[in-house]
């Protein structure tokens, strides 16, 4: 069946100054994507890319409403077009639709809960304090690997309850399981094995939290091992599934959070006087992040599959369609934000604006509250530290889905 879309009218009747082609994985706009978003919202909000059999959707509104409806837009084929989550294991979070999604889920809520991501504060200032001072003591360095990366490896390490050593194998696997091919699908075997070998690790630390659990461990702490282990003990969750939850954990808060970081010292340094004004006004911190999360999103997108014929924007897309959905262009979309191409620390934030950087519905990110208070310690430090800026070349992942910098070295000035 053929699919007309706003994009795919006729050639004769659609004018060649109103034509906007997308492929997710050409990155021929990937250093700054937002003025093809604005076209593709203005041109072609739903448009089909025919040679990746995808459909995109970039407006907030139906953005919105589509990562809501997990019941028409399943989540069983992983929110990522490249397949990441065929070479992880069993129980990734991110690859299910309920009634699993919801009994693993319930599993992890506990080590997710506010409470318990409020008591992870003076720990992780001490974690960040270490990073940073050794960066402002070298005079600067490789924002991306020796602060980044070890720091969303180690949020994600606190939530698991694995030990701090294992941080530099994580952030080595991290780094080599972001790698892509650009213009090509797939996951290429070494990023691949880079996985692999992250479970490997993780299924030894499994034999040893239950170990310490049959010889009289208390099971009254909130990490996820012990609370995965709790659920397969009560058949809640499958032993196979144990390790792909773990992962999503660990995941959760590592590439998105490290990029979220990255993003901000981009930030500060394309708007060098905010980082004497936050220096100042640190309870404008948090605001700093939340609009730094909607300039320049570090999840730009999330795809699904559905299991219906549906509409979105007067576009019909027939059952079993691949569809992406824009977030890094819904947060941009000036139907929902004045000025949405300026920085505004000032912009007010409501239930009917409210980010989508995290998802919506069910699928929402579990790791938001960790990402949003590690960014904000993070910043604070790193303000008090000292003037900087990006020197040198700094390299993006290129990995589609997630915008941020492998690479971005700074040099203090002050």
């Amino acid at each position: 069946m053929s699919i007309t879309t706003t994009v795919h009218a006729p050639e004769l009747v659609l004018p060649a100054n109103l034509t906007v082609h997308y492929d997710p994985l050409s990155y021929a706009d990937y250093d700054y994507p937002y003025d093809l978003f604005r076209r593709l919202r203005d041109k072609a909000p739903v448009y089909y890319n025919r040679d990746r059999d995808l459909y995109i959707v970039s407006r907030y509104a139906d953005v919105r409403a589509c990562l809501g409806d997990h019941i028409r837009l399943s989540n069983r084929l992983g929110n990522d077009i490249d397949g990441t989550h065929d070479s992880y294991g069993n129980g990734m979070l991110v690859a299910l639709d309920p009634p699993r999604h919801t009994a693993l889920r319930a599993a992890v809520r506990r080590t997710f809960s506010a409470r318990e991501i409020l008591a992870k504060e003076d720990s992780t200032r001490e974690f960040t304090r270490d990073l940073v001072g050794s960066l402002r003591r070298n005079g600067g360095g490789d924002f991306a690997t020796d602060v980044a990366i070890p720091m969303g490896i180690g949020m994600g390490i606190a939530l698991l309850g694995a030990p701090q050593s294992d941080n530099e194998a994580f952030s080595e696997h991290l780094l080599r399981a972001m790698v892509r091919i650009v213009g090509h699908l797939g996951v290429p075997d070494d990023a691949a094995e880079a996985n692999r070998e992250t479970e490997e690790i993780l299924a030894e630390r499994f034999q040893e939290r239950r170990a310490e659990i049959d010889a009289g461990s208390p099971t009254t702490s909130s990490d996820a091992f012990t609370q995965i282990l709790l659920a397969v003990h009560a058949g809640k969750v499958m032993p196979e599934e144990q390790g792909g939850l773990a992962h999503l954990v660990l995941s959760a808060a590592s590439d998105a959070p490290a990029s979220l970081l990255t993003n901000c010292i981009a930030i500060l340094d394309k708007f060098p006087a905010l980082q004497g004004f936050l220096r100042e006004n640190p309870s404008m911190i948090p605001q700093f992040v939340e609009e730094s999360l909607r300039y320049d999103t570090p999840g730009q997108n999330l795809s699904r599959q559905t299991t219906e014929e549906i509409e979105i924007a007067g576009t019909v897309i027939p059952e079993n369609s691949r569809v992406m959905f824009l977030q890094g262009s819904a947060n941009r979309d000036e139907r929902i934000y004045d000025d949405p191409d300026t920085f505004d620390l000032t912009r007010e934030f409501t239930p009917a604006n409210r980010i989508m950087s995290f998802g919506d519905g069910i699928h929402a990110c579990m790791g938001a509250p960790f990402a949003r208070l590690a960014t904000r310690i993070v910043v604070e430090e790193l303000v008090q530290a000292g003037e900087f800026r990006i020197v040198g070349s700094p390299e993006r992942w290129t990995k589609q889905l997630v915008r941020g910098f492998s690479k971005l070295p700074i040099r203090f000035v002050s």
